[in-house]
C-alpha cells in the first residue's frame, strides 16, 4: 500500500506495542489559509493520515501546530476533532489569546503550546513566561523548537518557567558531533532538571541520515539513556520540509525501527510510544 507523504509501503518489523502514540505531526488543509509568506506545502488531511497509522500500526496522535498557520488553529482543532478520543494537539498562542480560547482549546484536545524560534517570527520571548503562567492551571507545557546554538541562554529562564518544557526533533543537536556542541550540554542540564521532556523526531528529511546513522544512533542512545520516562517519539509526518526543499520523502517504516533499535528493550520501547505519552499528554485520563 502506497502511504501518502512516505516512501514505505509495508509496516515496520517491529510490531508496535497497543496505544503507540505518534507524538508530533501536522496536518495541512487548504481549507484554511496559511499566514503571508509561509512555504507551500500540498494538502495533508486526517484521511491521509489515517492511511499512515494503519499501515505503522499507531491508534494515538499529537497533532502539532505547523509554523504556516501562525496563531490560526483551526485546522489544528479540527484535526484533533475528527481524530478523537485518541489525539491530542499543541496549538500557539498569542498575547491576545482569550481565556475562553484557551478553555476552549483545551477542550477540543489541546495540551501544551508551541513556540517556534527556529522558522517563524511570530514568537518572541516577551511573552513566553506569562503565556506559560496561563495554560499552568490546565496542565499544558510549552513545546520548543529552536537552534540548539541559543540553548544554554535559554537554560535559567525555562527553568523557572511554571510548566515543563518539551524540546522538538531532539533539540536540534548536530548528528555528527553533537556531544560537543555546547547546545547538547545545555540539553542534558535540562533533563537532568527533571522537568523537560524531548521528542525524538527529526525535521531532517531521513534519506539525508542514512550515511550518518551511527552517528544518529550513537546520539540518539544517548539521550533516552539521559531520560528514558522523559522521551516521546514523533514521525513529523507528513514530512513537509522534504516537499518544500523537494527532497525525497523519508521511509517511516526505518525510522520506527530505528526507534527499536535505539530503545534496546521492550521496556523502553513502551515507555516512549504509550507510558509517556499517557503521563504527558493524559490519554488515560481522557479515555475513561
Amino acid at each position: 500500500m502506497q502511504i501518502p507523504f512516505s516512501t514505505g509501503t509495508i509496516p515496520p518489523t517491529l510490531q508496535v506495542p497497543v496505544d503507540a502514540c505518534d507524538s508530533h505531526m501536522h496536518i495541512f488543509d487548504s481549507r484554511y489559509p496559511f499566514v503571508a509568506n509561509a512555504p507551500s506545502v500540498p494538502d495533508a488531511t486526517v484521511d491521509d493520515y489515517r492511511i499512515w497509522q494503519s499501515v505503522m500500526g499507531f491508534t494515538r496522535t499529537v497533532v502539532v501546530a505547523p509554523s504556516m498557520y501562525g496563531f490560526d488553529n483551526r485546522c489544528t482543532l479540527d484535526a484533533s476533532r475528527r481524530l478523537g478520543e485518541a489525539a491530542r494537539c499543541i496549538v500557539t498562542l498569542g498575547p491576545d489569546t482569550t481565556e475562553e480560547e484557551i478553555a476552549r482549546m483545551h477542550g477540543d484536545g489541546a495540551r501544551g503550546f508551541r513556540y517556534n524560534l527556529a522558522r517563524s517570527a511570530i514568537n518572541n520571548l516577551d511573552s513566553l513566561a506569562a503565556i506559560s503562567e496561563r495554560v499552568a492551571p490546565y496542565g499544558w507545557h510549552l513545546q520548543l523548537w529552536m537552534h540548539p546554538d541559543g540553548l544554554g541562554d535559554m537554560v535559567p529562564m525555562l527553568k523557572r518557567l511554571p510548566i515543563p518544557t518539551v524540546l522538538d526533533h531532539m533539540a536540534g543537536i548536530p548528528i555528527h558531533g553533537g556531544a560537543s556542541h555546547p547546545g547538547y550540554r545545555a540539553l542534558l542540564r535540562l533533563l537532568e532538571g527533571g522537568v523537560t521532556w524531548l521528542k525524538l523526531s527529526l525535521a531532517t528529511a531521513w534519506p539525508q541520515l542514512e550515511s550518518a546513522r551511527p552517528a544518529l544512533d550513537e546520539l540518539a542512545r544517548t539521550l533516552i539513556a539521559a531520560a528514558p520516562d522523559r522521551m516521546v517519539w514523533g514521525s513529523d509526518w507528513p514530512h513537509a520540509m522534504s516537499a518544500v526543499n523537494t527532497r525525497p520523502y523519508p521511509n517511516d517504516t526505518l525510522k520506527i525501527d530505528a526507534l527499536a533499535s535505539w530503545c534496546g528493550d521492550d521496556s523502553t520501547l513502551r515507555k516512549i510510544l504509550v507510558s509517556n505519552p499517557e503521563d504527558l499528554y493524559g490519554f488515560s485520563q481522557r479515555s475513561q
